[in-house]
């Protein structure tokens, strides 16, 4: 599975990870976050070991990355992750839970975040779940705003109340057609 998108910076592969880049995209995970940026806030340890562990999001679901093709540099991820998981925290019966999805702050507004999301909603509907669900955290406006777009609905029926200082969380599902 491999789909190549063009971006006005480049070109783009999205594919799934190699177990040889595992510690690569855990890195990208941790900095697509932003957690790398002088004065930015840390993550706790159980939210760190989550960001720096792909391997463990490789064996769960499936691991995608976007690598520009110039360069080989990975600079995209998302996890796809399926209801049972204990890594998935939203998905029920007949979904695929996207987690982590995260772009590298250089490489953002050039389309990747849409083009990952496009193909974790392609490979769901390929493995024959009826959506896909997701989170993001409450203030996160930019996010909401592209899933959207995309069609992702806002389901506050599936939010709860997190203890502080966690942030609040606010869920989205994308309903799938069949695969053709």
């Amino acid at each position: 599975m491999t789909t190549t998108a063009t971006a006005a910076t480049g070109t783009y592969v999205i594919r799934q990870a190699r177990h040889e880049e595992y510690d690569a995209v855990g890195r990208l995970t941790y900095q697509g976050f932003g957690h790398h940026l002088p004065g930015a806030h840390q993550p706790d340890e159980e939210r760190l070991s989550l960001l720096l562990d792909a391997a463990a999001r490789a064996r769960e679901g499936v691991l995608l990355v976007a690598e520009d093709v110039e360069t080989g540099r990975l600079v995209g991820t998302a996890s796809l992750l399926p209801f049972g998981s204990p890594l998935s925290r939203q998905a029920e019966e007949g979904e695929v839970e996207l987690r982590l999805l995260a772009v590298l702050p250089e490489t953002r507004r050039t389309g990747l975040g849409r083009r990952l999301l496009n193909e974790s909603a392609r490979l769901a509907a390929a493995r024959g779940a009826e959506r896909v669900v997701l989170d993001t955290a409450v203030d996160n406006e930019a996010s909401q705003r592209l899933y959207r777009r995309l069609g992702y609905v806002r389901r506050p029926d599936r939010e709860k109340e997190r203890p502080a200082p966690k942030v609040q969380l606010v869920v989205y599902t994308l309903d799938l057609l069949p695969a053709a």
